[in-house]
């Protein structure tokens, strides 16, 4: 939630004019969805975690980084990895 007000927040500044568009935005939010869980499948919620956090992991420069942003420790993280097969 903090990257995403982050980003929001900079295109407003960057933008300068009234209207945000799919430009004033990073490649990685303008960029097509990637392939993967959408919002409303019927899945498990593990699957669903699995999902976004190998999406965080992808956009981030290190581990510390990634727990940062999904709000946990990197031990934290580090278990959720190792539960759900993705290390």
């Amino acid at each position: 939630m903090r990257e995403l007000r982050n980003v929001i927040e900079r295109a407003v500044i960057l933008a300068g004019k009234e209207t945000i568009e799919l430009s004033d935005l990073p490649e990685e939010f303008s960029s097509k969805p990637e392939p993967g869980i959408t919002v409303g499948a019927r899945v498990t919620i593990d699957a669903l975690e699995a999902e976004h956090i190998r999406r965080i992991l992808a956009i981030s420069r290190n581990l510390e980084e990634a727990a940062r942003t999904l709000g946990i420790d990197p031990a934290t993280l580090y278990r959720k990895r190792q539960k759900l097969g993705l290390l």
